[in-house]
């Protein structure tokens, strides 16, 4: 589902450079539930696994040096928090905007 929000990227840099803040995106948001598994052990495992976003408008371009992305529904809701996964390929330009994950929190 399409969601109207602000992003917020951070730059991991020794320059203190500001964050930056796009106001009224559109984005989709897709979790993937946690996989929970216990061991021959009988201790119980928790993985989680990365957000999957889709921002209508953003190119990867926007997402270069960032380590850091924070999507706010338009009521403060915190749709989004965590680091930006650039371990398979990173943020991902296809048509009508940028395909990237977060690790969750």
């Amino acid at each position: 589902m399409k969601k109207l929000a602000t992003i917020t990227l951070v730059e991991n840099s020794v320059g203190r450079n500001q964050a930056k803040t796009f106001i009224a995106q559109t984005v989709e948001i897709h979790h993937e539930a946690d996989t929970i598994a216990q061991g021959a052990d009988g201790r119980i495992s928790t993985a989680h696994h990365p957000s999957k976003i889709f921002w209508f408008g953003g190119a990867a371009k926007d997402l270069a040096n960032i380590t850091t992305v924070k999507i706010v529904g338009n009521h403060g809701e915190v749709f989004v928090d965590g680091e930006l996964n650039n371990t398979y390929g990173g943020p991902l330009d296809i048509a009508g905007g940028v395909a990237f994950s977060i690790h969750r929190t």
